[in-house]
């Protein structure tokens, strides 16, 4: 065996390696919520079906349980509307003499007391979920990741 060849060719891998990792990758396009609120909090997202298989056309999701300092991607593909809502709570009081953190809004969507995946905006109660209000989200055109960030300061 001709060890000048081999450390040559280890040499080049490990080039080729510390190359490839150092390249730019392209990034992960999503919608993200952060929670930079000082109590852990649950979310949700609403938001228009990009497909033709959705008979309701909306769509609303969750709930993401989001630690203090956290994100959790709660959309794991190219943003592709202008607009999305979203709905939280703190899960406890940040101040003994406030209630919970609500983030809430005008548009009615369906949501669950558990994990849930619902089709269509109408008839909450009649489906056995409740109508929530989630508050819109105006991304503008061409955006295609977006990071939320909840704060301890409501926005309903």
């Amino acid at each position: 065996m001709n060890h000048p060849n081999l450390c040559r060719t280890l040499l080049v891998f490990g080039l080729l390696t510390l190359a490839l990792s150092l390249a730019p990758h392209p990034a992960q396009a999503a919608m993200s919520f952060c929670n930079r609120a000082t109590v852990p909090l649950e979310a949700a997202l609403g938001y228009r079906a990009d497909d033709d298989t959705s008979t309701q056309n909306w769509i609303s999701e969750g709930w993401w349980r989001i630690e203090p300092g956290q994100c959790a991607r709660v959309y794991g593909q190219p943003l592709s509307q202008r607009f999305y809502f979203y709905y939280a709570h703190a899960l406890t009081q940040s101040n003994k003499d406030t209630p919970p953190t609500t983030w809430s809004g005008k548009y009615i969507f369906c949501t669950d007391d558990k994990a849930f995946r619902v089709e269509g905006d109408g008839d909450c109660a009649s489906r056995n979920y409740q109508s929530t209000g989630f508050q819109e989200l105006d991304l503008g055109p061409n955006v295609r990741d977006y990071t939320l960030d909840f704060k301890d300061v409501p926005t309903h």
